[in-house]
């Protein structure tokens, strides 16, 4: 594999390692919670399911639970009698290329939020392969394509008009068409719920027949840039019930106010969402997700700059372990996580922490356990001595970060991010 190809790999895993540790949190974190009297469970599909589970109540010792499968659900359980709790749990990544360690504390309800069981994260079963044309395009331009979350293929028209599409999931699925000129607006063709038997021919997506539909253009206005200039709009996306699609940005798209460019109101239907996603970097990056359903001028404000954590090392243990020190911001009140990997190694180390537990421990104290005696755990887990690098970000905004969180019209999401190294003896 190429040191290009790697890093690229690397990121990829960070990204999702920040983004697996979300959970729904109350809004008033301060507010004491009850003391639960039953188990709390905690399941995950087959896909993303952990190898190595352990849960600790309050300051006790961690405990390693073994799963009870139902189905194609994997789930731990743990019962606890105080108010603070933590999970960790060791899952492979990308086929088992990488390995992630993730501990969280929160509170024990907010624990069975770290489980995964979404559609788009579990699906399984045979896929399916369709085929199809494209009509009502020239030359010079392009059309993708796009069935349910996550089969999609492209058409070059100097190269034919004809596709074949893989890794269809069975049961309905909604299909997004795009086509891209220079000189016009995107132009797309939605079909709704189509569940099609394997190897069969898409009726034409013709994009010059009553069927398309032109996008329009908003203006989209970002507050609290403070000395980050040039925000833009990485990516935009339209959610459904049965499809997940990234959708055209505009081109000229930079700074604020700036254009952007939405479905029409009249295409969305019930259970559709978009979604922009706004960045902004300067010496830490700073993003914001806005969720909407129709295209007006929008205005979306983006969080403070992180504060970066203090880290320190623990004295004891085995093997290295570290400490992130944040402080409160207001801005960020629904996660606060730091990422660990070493140059050398395939293995990552997250550590999550929700405002309900720090409000209860005194602060936002994230703290690499000592895991060495709990069965099960391998010592090739741990940090070594040497170089690490560090990924610091903190979550807020109106959307819970549970993996099954349903954003309303107007949800917002910000995040901060800051990356550092730290050299152990």
């Amino acid at each position: 594999m190429s040191a290009s190809s790697r890093a690229f790999r690397v990121r990829t895993v960070i990204a999702a390692v920040l983004c697996a540790g979300g959970l729904a949190c109350n809004s008033d974190s301060t507010s004491p919670r009850p003391i639960p009297t039953d188990a709390v469970a905690v399941s995950y599909c087959a896909a993303v399911t952990p190898t190595w589970v352990a849960f600790r109540d309050g300051d006790g010792a961690w405990t390693r639970e073994t799963p009870s499968v139902t189905g194609s659900t994997t789930t731990f359980r743990h019962s606890f009698t105080g108010n603070r709790a933590a999970i960790a749990s060791l899952t492979p990544v990308l086929g088992g290329e990488f390995l992630v360690l993730r501990v969280l504390y929160a509170a024990p309800d907010e624990l069975s939020t770290d489980g995964d069981t979404t559609s788009s994260d579990c699906l399984t079963g045979a896929f399916k392969s369709l085929r199809g044309t494209v009509a009502g395009i020239s030359t010079t331009e392009a059309a993708f394509i796009a069935v349910g979350p996550f089969a999609r293929t492209g058409v070059v028209p100097r190269e034919g008009l004809d596709f074949t599409i893989d890794g269809v999931a069975t049961g309905p699925q909604d299909l997004l068409a795009v086509r891209t000129a220079e000189a016009a607006p995107p132009r797309l063709i939605l079909r709704r719920d189509l569940d099609l038997p394997n190897g069969s021919v898409v009726p034409t997506l013709d994009f010059a027949s009553t069927e398309a539909f032109d996008m329009v253009t908003g203006t989209l206005t970002i507050g609290n840039l403070g000395g980050d200039g040039n925000p833009v709009v990485d990516f935009s996306v339209l959610t459904t019930p049965h499809g997940e699609f990234f959708l055209p940005i505009a081109a000229s798209g930079n700074g604020s106010p700036q254009p952007y460019l939405a479905l029409p109101a009249d295409k969305m239907l019930a259970g559709d969402l978009e979604r922009l996603h706004v960045s902004a970097n300067g010496n830490t990056s700073r993003t914001a997700d806005l969720y909407f359903r129709t295209p007006t001028d929008r205005t979306v404000t983006l969080g403070s700059q992180i504060a970066a954590p203090t880290i320190s090392v623990i004295a004891g243990g085995a093997a290295p372990r570290l400490r992130a020190r944040y402080v409160a911001q207001a801005d960020y009140d629904k996660l606060s996580s730091i990422v660990y990997n070493q140059p050398t190694s395939t293995g990552f180390i997250a550590v999550s922490m929700t405002p309900a537990y720090a409000a209860l421990a005194g602060g936002y104290d994230l703290d690499l356990p000592d895991l060495a005696g709990v069965p099960g755990f391998d010592p090739s887990w741990a940090l070594k001595p040497g170089v690490i690098n560090w990924t610091a970000t903190r979550t807020g905004g109106t959307l819970p970060l549970a993996h099954d969180a349903k954003p309303a019209d107007g949800a917002t999401r910000l995040t901060s991010l800051t990356q550092g190294t730290i050299t152990l003896p």
